[in-house]
Protein backbone atom coordinates (compact mmCIF):
# COMPACT_ATOMS: atom_id res chain seq x y z
CA UNK A 1 0.00 0.00 0.00
CA UNK A 2 1.36 3.58 -0.59
CA UNK A 3 2.53 5.13 2.17
CA UNK A 4 0.22 8.37 1.10
CA UNK A 5 -2.66 6.69 1.18
CA UNK A 6 -2.26 5.74 4.52
CA UNK A 7 -2.27 9.15 5.42
CA UNK A 8 -6.14 9.54 4.52
CA UNK A 9 -8.11 8.44 7.81
CA UNK A 10 -10.77 7.14 6.25
CA UNK A 11 -8.32 3.87 4.46
CA UNK A 12 -6.93 3.43 7.64
CA UNK A 13 -10.55 3.08 9.49
CA UNK A 14 -11.06 0.13 7.38
CA UNK A 15 -7.76 -1.89 8.11
CA UNK A 16 -7.53 -4.93 10.48
CA UNK A 17 -6.84 -3.95 13.62
CA UNK A 18 -3.34 -5.15 13.92
CA UNK A 19 -2.26 -3.32 11.09
CA UNK A 20 -3.94 -0.33 12.51
CA UNK A 21 -1.69 -0.56 16.13
CA UNK A 22 0.96 -1.26 14.18
CA UNK A 23 0.95 1.93 12.45
CA UNK A 24 -0.41 3.54 15.67
CA UNK A 25 3.18 2.32 17.08
CA UNK A 26 5.43 2.62 13.84
CA UNK A 27 7.11 5.78 13.33
CA UNK A 28 8.19 6.05 9.85
CA UNK A 29 5.50 3.43 8.42
CA UNK A 30 4.40 7.12 6.50
CA UNK A 31 7.68 7.19 4.85
CA UNK A 32 9.14 7.00 1.82
CA UNK A 33 12.13 4.84 1.03
CA UNK A 34 15.05 7.71 0.03
CA UNK A 35 17.73 5.14 -0.63
CA UNK A 36 16.44 2.89 -3.48
CA UNK A 37 15.50 4.17 -7.39
CA UNK A 38 17.10 6.69 -9.82
CA UNK A 39 18.56 10.02 -8.35
CA UNK A 40 15.25 11.77 -9.46
CA UNK A 41 13.42 9.67 -7.46
CA UNK A 42 15.47 9.24 -4.43
CA UNK A 43 15.02 13.61 -4.49
CA UNK A 44 11.78 13.26 -4.76
CA UNK A 45 11.11 10.74 -2.07
CA UNK A 46 13.55 12.53 0.07
CA UNK A 47 11.54 15.78 -0.25
CA UNK A 48 8.41 14.18 0.48
CA UNK A 49 9.97 12.56 4.02
CA UNK A 50 11.36 16.25 4.92
CA UNK A 51 7.95 17.82 4.23
CA UNK A 52 6.74 15.05 6.31
CA UNK A 53 8.75 14.83 9.52
CA UNK A 54 6.03 16.75 11.19
CA UNK A 55 4.37 13.59 11.62
CA UNK A 56 7.30 12.22 13.88
CA UNK A 57 6.65 14.58 16.83
CA UNK A 58 3.55 12.75 18.20
CA UNK A 59 5.24 9.46 17.69
CA UNK A 60 8.19 10.69 20.11
CA UNK A 61 5.69 11.89 22.69
CA UNK A 62 3.84 8.73 22.34
CA UNK A 63 7.02 6.89 22.49
CA UNK A 64 8.19 9.35 25.53
CA UNK A 65 4.88 8.22 26.97
CA UNK A 66 5.58 4.65 26.76
CA UNK A 67 9.18 5.04 28.12
CA UNK A 68 7.93 6.61 31.26
CA UNK A 69 4.76 4.60 32.27
CA UNK A 70 7.13 1.05 31.61
CA UNK A 71 9.87 3.12 33.71
CA UNK A 72 7.01 3.82 36.72
CA UNK A 73 5.39 0.23 36.63
CA UNK A 74 9.30 -0.99 37.48
CA UNK A 75 9.22 -0.40 40.99
CA UNK A 76 5.62 -2.13 41.80
CA UNK A 77 6.56 -4.61 39.77
CA UNK A 78 9.91 -5.66 41.91
CA UNK A 79 8.22 -5.46 44.99
CA UNK A 80 5.51 -7.75 43.95
CA UNK A 81 8.33 -10.16 42.46
CA UNK A 82 9.88 -9.90 46.11
CA UNK A 83 6.44 -11.49 47.04
CA UNK A 84 5.84 -13.81 45.04
CA UNK A 85 8.90 -14.86 43.46
CA UNK A 86 8.20 -13.32 39.45
CA UNK A 87 11.69 -11.91 39.01
CA UNK A 88 11.02 -12.20 34.79
CA UNK A 89 8.28 -9.21 35.52
CA UNK A 90 10.76 -6.17 36.67
CA UNK A 91 13.26 -7.65 34.50
CA UNK A 92 10.79 -7.71 30.99
CA UNK A 93 10.08 -3.92 31.97
CA UNK A 94 13.22 -2.87 32.07
CA UNK A 95 14.16 -4.19 28.97
CA UNK A 96 10.56 -2.60 27.36
CA UNK A 97 11.74 0.52 29.05
CA UNK A 98 15.01 0.73 27.17
CA UNK A 99 13.52 -0.35 23.90
CA UNK A 100 10.95 2.24 24.00
CA UNK A 101 14.10 4.79 25.00
CA UNK A 102 16.06 3.72 21.73
CA UNK A 103 12.99 4.20 19.74
CA UNK A 104 12.59 7.73 21.09
CA UNK A 105 15.91 8.03 20.47
CA UNK A 106 15.71 6.79 16.82
CA UNK A 107 12.28 9.29 16.19
CA UNK A 108 14.04 12.30 17.54
CA UNK A 109 17.72 11.59 15.37
CA UNK A 110 15.05 11.15 12.52
CA UNK A 111 13.50 14.20 12.98
CA UNK A 112 16.85 16.33 13.60
CA UNK A 113 18.15 14.98 10.30
CA UNK A 114 15.08 15.48 8.22
CA UNK A 115 15.20 18.67 8.95
CA UNK A 116 18.82 19.39 7.81
CA UNK A 117 18.75 20.55 4.35
CA UNK A 118 20.97 19.41 1.99
CA UNK A 119 21.10 22.35 -0.01
CA UNK A 120 22.58 24.03 3.07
Amino acid sequence: MDVEQLLRRELRARLPLGRQLLLYLDPFAFFKDASRGTAMVRERNLSYNQTMRWLLVPYLRRWLFIASALFITIAPAEAMAAQASLVIVPAALAVAFCVSVTVAFCIATAYLLLGISSRD
